[in-house]
C-alpha cells in the first residue's frame, strides 16, 4: 500500500476527529472504505514502512478509530465482530467468537488467539500476530482491552480503536463506545487495493 500524496494537503495542525458512527458516514459520502482493524494488520504484515510510520503518528496523537465493531452479548462472553460495518463501499465481514475480559493484559492461550484471529481477519497463530503488531510498537508491550460483563450488559455495541498510551504500551481496545470517544481514521481506496488515503479532514 502507498499513501495517496494528494492527501498530504489535507493534514493540518488540528486534524478532524470523529467517533465511529460519524466516520462511517464520512467515508461513505467520500465513496471510500473506512480502515478496519484487519486493514491495519495487513499493512503491518506487508511491512510498508511509509504507512506504518504514518499510522504510528496517529496512534501517538489520538485513537485510530476503525470500521471494526464488536457487538457483545449481555448475558455471556459471546460476541460478533464486524469489519467494514455499515459500509456502502465494502461488504461487511462477520465473525462470531467468545471474547474474554481483558484489562490491559492477556494470556497467550487458544481463547486469546481466536479473538485476535477474528479481530484481524487472519489465520495466523498468536505468536505470529504478536510479532506482526510489534512492527507498530517496536518494543512496546501489547495491551488488550475489552469490557467486563457488567459493562457489556449496559452497552453491547462497541468500536475497536488502536493507540499508544504511554508506559511502552500499544493498546488494542475493543470496548470503545461507537458513538462516544472521537479520534482519527483513514480511508482505503479499494479501486486500487495497494493504496490508502490519509483522510484526516479539515477542521472548521
Amino acid at each position: 500500500m502507498q499513501i495517496n500524496k494528494e492527501a498530504e494537503c489535507e493534514t493540518i495542525k488540528k486534524p478532524i476527529k470523529k467517533n465511529q458512527k460519524d466516520w462511517i458516514d464520512y467515508f461513505n459520502n467520500k465513496k471510500e472504505k473506512m480502515i478496519s482493524a484487519s486493514d491495519i494488520y495487513k499493512i503491518a504484515k506487508k511491512e510498508n514502512k511509509a504507512i506504518i510510520g504514518s499510522l504510528k503518528e496517529d496512534f501517538e496523537e489520538s485513537w485510530e478509530v476503525t470500521s471494526t465493531r464488536i457487538i457483545y452479548n449481555k448475558d455471556n462472553l459471546n460476541a460478533e465482530i464486524i469489519h467494514d460495518v455499515d459500509s456502502k463501499i465494502a461488504t461487511p465481514k462477520k465473525y462470531k467468537v467468545k471474547i474474554p475480559v481483558f484489562d490491559g493484559d492477556f494470556e497467550e492461550n487458544k481463547e486469546t488467539e481466536k479473538y485476535l484471529q477474528a479481530l484481524f481477519d487472519t489465520k495466523d497463530s498468536i505468536d505470529k500476530i504478536l510479532k506482526v503488531l510489534k512492527k507498530f510498537g517496536k518494543d512496546k508491550k501489547l495491551r488488550l482491552w475489552t469490557p467486563d460483563q457488567s459493562s457489556r450488559l449496559r452497552k453491547q455495541v462497541r468500536s475497536v480503536v488502536l493507540y499508544f498510551n504511554g508506559f511502552d504500551r500499544f493498546s488494542v481496545d475493543g470496548g470503545n463506545w461507537f458513538g462516544g470517544s472521537e479520534g482519527l481514521s483513514r480511508g482505503v481506496i479499494i479501486a486500487s487495493a495497494e493504496q490508502t488515503k490519509k483522510s484526516r479532514g479539515k477542521s472548521k
